[in-house]
């Protein structure tokens, strides 16, 4: 029977770097940087709880006020946290969901998993206040953070593809195409090829290439994208 101990080393282990983001905390004066803050999406987190557990962890969640409590269960042992709705996503309309989001990583982090993303060095990073998005030199830049950090945690560079998953489902790789379409229009073959180099830190062009993980990152950036446009042309409207 495996140990807490052991399981929680094996939890504590860095994620692979394609699955790793980055989002702006504080923006400099002027816009032209801003705090890059290292996270991962629910899915890096459940993929590796499963490969650690299997079939033995479940979660829980109870509403508390204007946050919600989450109990993780792993291997019988139950760690709690809490996770509350920012400004923004109230404004998207997705509190609750932003509220399990963060409890859940919370609660995860309890047993060692993802807690180094807390721990990684505050770096500040050219930041297009426009776009509301890192430059593609300062993407570069964190990458190799992250790349940097894994190797030191690992003693191994990482593999390509790592623990990102599957390969992208035909599914998926339709949804993006035709959130692409609708974004970028006849732009979308060349803003593609150029999305999908940055996701996968130059391993490949080609949206065929993409594993599931890797998708979902694009889906996610093109839905934000998409929210952003929306509450622009509402605001213009309302002027």
């Amino acid at each position: 029977m495996r140990t807490l101990e052991s399981l929680m080393s094996e939890l504590a282990k860095p994620f692979h770097p394609a699955s790793v983001t980055w989002k702006p905390g504080a923006v400099a004066k002027g816009g032209g940087k801003a705090l890059a803050l290292a996270y991962a999406d629910l899915r890096a987190y459940q993929n590796r709880l499963d490969e650690v557990a299997g079939a033995d962890w479940s979660v829980r969640y109870v509403p508390w006020g204007d946050r919600i409590i989450c109990e993780l269960t792993i291997c019988g042992v139950t760690r709690t946290s809490t996770g509350e709705a920012d400004s923004q996503s109230e404004r998207s309309e997705i509190a609750g969901t932003a509220a399990e989001a963060q409890a859940f990583k919370r609660a995860c982090a309890m047993f060692g998993l993802g807690r180094y993303l807390y721990n990684l060095p505050s770096t500040w990073a050219e930041y297009d206040s426009e776009r509301k998005q890192f430059t593609e030199p300062a993407k570069a830049k964190l990458l190799g953070i992250l790349m940097q950090h894994y190797r030191q945690a690992t003693g191994r560079a990482p593999e390509t593809g790592g623990d990102t998953g599957d390969a992208v489902s035909e599914a998926t790789r339709k949804h993006l195409h035709a959130l692409g379409t609708e974004l970028y229009g006849e732009q979308w073959d060349a803003v593609r090829h150029r999305n999908v180099r940055r996701v996968t830190g130059g391993r490949t062009e080609s949206s065929a290439d993409l594993t599931e993980a890797e998708a979902q990152r694009l889906i996610d950036g093109m839905n934000t994208l998409k929210r952003q446009r929306a509450a622009a042309n509402h605001q213009r409207v309302a002027a």
